[in-house]
């Protein structure tokens, strides 16, 4: 079993964003797509990821991510890997042009406001998206 790691609150929503949007890959085959959600975030961010107990024990999730650390050269500029929201947008937009917006709310509601507020000001966001982000504001 994992050890759990002690996390801050963003941190933790953070990563439950992430892990519900790797069961949804995964329920989806879209391993691959989940492994290169992975690979958008920096080392330390993806072990949390792996220690976070959802992903600990669903055993897909856990493969994935361990596979990817496992293999990781930092290829993603800290800058860009240390912004662990912005690997969500294009997932997000792609999810809402397919119709997915069940599972876009799922992730989004794993996010606490300061990290909803800041992913609905990300570029490139779809205005679909802005909107659904809206509905979780308090």
């Amino acid at each position: 079993m994992a050890m759990e790691i002690p996390v801050d609150h963003r941190e933790g929503g953070r990563l439950a964003a992430f892990s519900q949007a790797l069961r949804h890959l995964i329920e989806a085959q879209q391993e691959k797509v989940a492994e290169r959600l992975i690979n958008q975030c920096n080392r330390a961010f993806s072990g949390r990821l792996l220690e976070y107990p959802v992903v600990a024990w669903h055993a897909r999730s856990s493969y994935v991510v361990r596979t990817r650390l496992r293999r990781k050269i930092e290829t993603v500029p800290d800058v860009l890997a240390a912004d662990t929201l912005l690997p969500l947008v294009s997932l997000l937009n792609v999810w809402c042009q397919e119709g997915r917006r069940s599972a876009v709310r799922s992730v989004v509601r794993e996010l606490n406001n300061a990290d909803l507020g800041e992913l609905s000001s990300k570029i490139g966001l779809d205005p679909e998206v802005a909107t659904i982000i809206v509905e979780f504001i308090e």
